[in-house]
């Protein structure tokens, strides 16, 4: 279970993937970033669930005034962007924020689903912050992480009463996840038969095992019987098994 030394972090780690993805290498788009105050204007808020070792969510905020300008430079548009292009341009910020959460050494076991995207005023406790540009432009946006360790359940009295016998014939998709990364909208619009895409991961590293949004095991791809196949080498409760195969 993620510690509470974990869960507090959690909020910076995320703040400051935000803040990062305005560097010129992941957006094109240079911008000095630095602390602001909230607004109560509207905006964009863009929310993930979280599950793994904890439970919540990750939120972002946009002041819609701002984002627009950003979007406007982003996609070199001759006219201001309107709010129907601006969804692309919030999921590549946000992404590469998942991106840098998930993999962070202290946030281990976290699971990050997709994002989805909606209008709003910025959420209270956000950390608020704002990118401007030699030109004027300026854009506000905030970042929020709430999470808690989950309950744990109680498989004891589960058994007791025939309900764990009950749910133990269902089937569950089983998903295996080799990797995932981060490119700019314009890589995306770029990509055609063909191209190839760097998923930043070395072909030796343990291939992830969920059931739902729920991380439960790494593992070593292989062949059985003529298909691909994972054993699994860890599972996400410290504990490891041998030659153990599931079929992907």
């Amino acid at each position: 279970m993620a510690t509470s030394v974990t869960l507090t972090a959690a909020a910076e780690v995320f703040a400051q993937a935000l803040r990062a993805a305005w560097a010129p290498t992941k957006l094109g788009i240079p911008a000095s970033v630095a602390p602001a105050t909230a607004s109560d204007g509207q905006g964009w808020i863009v929310t993930a669930r979280v599950s793994g070792v904890a439970n919540g969510a990750l939120t972002a905020w946009f002041e819609r005034e701002g984002m627009l300008a950003c979007a406007t430079k982003l996609l070199a548009l001759e006219t201001p962007a309107a709010d129907d292009v601006v969804g692309p341009v919030l999921m590549g910020l946000v992404a590469h924020a998942i991106s840098v959460f998930e993999t962070h050494p202290g946030l281990a076991g976290l699971i990050v689903a997709e994002p989805v995207v909606q209008s709003g005023p910025a959420p209270k406790g956000a950390q608020v912050v704002e990118a401007s540009w030699p030109d004027g432009a300026v854009c506000r946006f905030g970042g929020l992480a709430e999470l808690s360790s989950p309950a744990a359940t109680d498989n004891a009295s589960l058994a007791a009463d025939g309900r764990l016998d009950a749910v133990m014939d269902v089937d569950l998709p089983l998903v295996v996840r080799f990797g995932r990364t981060v490119l700019p909208l314009r890589a995306v619009a770029d990509l055609s038969p063909g191209s190839v895409v760097d998923m930043g991961r070395s072909p030796d590293d343990p291939v992830e095992l969920l059931v739902g949004e729920r991380l439960i095991a790494r593992g070593e791809v292989v062949i059985v019987g003529g298909n691909y196949g994972v054993r699994i080498t860890e599972l996400t409760n410290g504990r490891r098994t041998a030659d153990l195969e599931n079929r992907s």
